[in-house]
């Protein structure tokens, strides 16, 4: 079972780095005017979509996993919350160009081709739009098999360090970019991970008997703690 059918099987809302935490205090730092058009990219079950809707924003939102779409749709319903969920490829937008005044992403980036999907994000946005991006990276350089392990294992083309980001984000056409955060895998952000329950979080049924999703998560968690030194992960904004 790869990562993302196992996030998909158990329903987790908020499996981006520092969790649904970290998404509250981005939103409580970087105030949202009223009428901004937003777009999130690899929305997931929805969590973030409909905290934003519920607090007055229109919101559209797309992913490219059914399953993730299904789940977001049971919970926008049962949050009596009407969402635009599409399904769609973050590298090949269904969208005009400078659609958008706000693109947030949140762990999807990483998992795709850096260079389409960042331009992509910078094409739907309107001139002085602004993404937000979470994202895991290289802190520092990584023995090489372990670091194609860690690929192979998350799916992830290739895992890029602080000035690689850089350099996509600019190639892709944003005029400047900067880091908000730069955090490292602490105790503290394992703490964040889980201090909001996800009371609407859906599980596929029979999932918690399935050993193939067990392993996975066993797998995932053995992964971030070997290679805890050598990963960081940062809130990049970035303004087009």
């Amino acid at each position: 079972m790869n990562y993302i059918n196992m996030l998909s099987k158990l329903g987790m809302g908020s499996a981006h780095p520092g969790g649904f935490e970290a998404t509250l205090r981005l939103f409580r730092n970087e105030p949202i005017a009223p009428n901004s058009r937003i777009l999130e990219v690899g929305c997931g079950t929805g969590r973030t979509a409909c905290y934003l809707t519920e607090i007055g924003y229109n919101v559209t939102a797309i992913d490219l996993h059914e399953n993730m779409l299904k789940k977001a749709q049971v919970r926008a319903e049962a949050m009596g919350l009407n969402i635009n969920f599409l399904k769609a490829d973050v590298c090949a937008l269904p969208f005009e160009d400078e659609q958008f005044d706000l693109v947030i992403a949140e762990s999807v980036t990483v998992f795709t081709n850096a260079s389409e999907s960042l331009s992509e994000y910078c094409r739907v946005l309107a001139k002085g739009g602004t993404l937000y991006d979470r994202e895991l990276l290289l802190d520092k350089p990584m023995p090489s098999d372990h670091k194609k392990e860690l690929e192979n294992f998350f799916g992830i083309p290739r895992l890029m360090d602080r000035e690689e980001w850089h350099t996509r984000l600019i190639e892709s056409g944003f005029s400047h970019e900067e880091a908000l955060e730069y955090n490292h895998f602490t105790d503290q952000m394992k703490q964040e991970q889980t201090r909001h329950v996800d009371t609407l979080e859906r599980r596929d049924e029979g999932a918690l008997l399935d050993m193939n999703l067990w392993e996975t998560l066993f797998q995932h968690d053995k992964m971030i703690l070997n290679n805890a030194d050598f990963l960081a992960s940062a809130l990049f904004k970035a303004i087009k």
